[in-house]
C-alpha cells in the first residue's frame, strides 16, 4: 500500500424524518465502511450528518456518495477526504 489510508467524510444535509439517521447509515453498514465519527445537527432547514469513514476506497467512496444522493430524504451531500490519523504503536 502507497502512502497513509484515507479518512473519507461525508457532510448530508436530510430532512428531520424520525428515521433520516438510520436511512443515512445504512449504505455505510453495506460497503463495511469502520465509522470513525457520526455528529448529527438539527438546523433550520433538516439535518445536517457529519460521517468519517476509514477503510474505503475511492471507488467505494464515491458508490456511497450516488447511493446517498439517491436517497429521497437526503436533500444534499458533499464528500472530502483527509489523512486518516495512525494509532501509537
Amino acid at each position: 500500500m502507497t502512502g497513509s489510508p484515507r479518512r473519507h467524510c461525508f457532510v448530508v444535509e436530510a430532512a428531520d424524518e424520525f428515521d433520516a439517521l438510520i436511512r443515512v447509515l445504512t449504505p455505510f453498514a453495506v460497503q463495511a465502511a469502520a465509522l470513525a465519527s457520526v455528529t448529527l445537527d438539527h438546523g433550520p432547514h433538516g439535518l445536517r450528518i457529519r460521517i468519517e469513514a476509514d477503510g474505503l476506497s475511492s471507488q467505494r467512496a464515491e458508490t456511497l456518495l450516488q447511493r446517498l444522493r439517491g436517497m429521497p430524504v437526503v436533500l444534499g451531500v458533499a464528500i472530502g477526504w483527509r489523512q486518516a490519523e495512525r494509532a501509537a504503536a
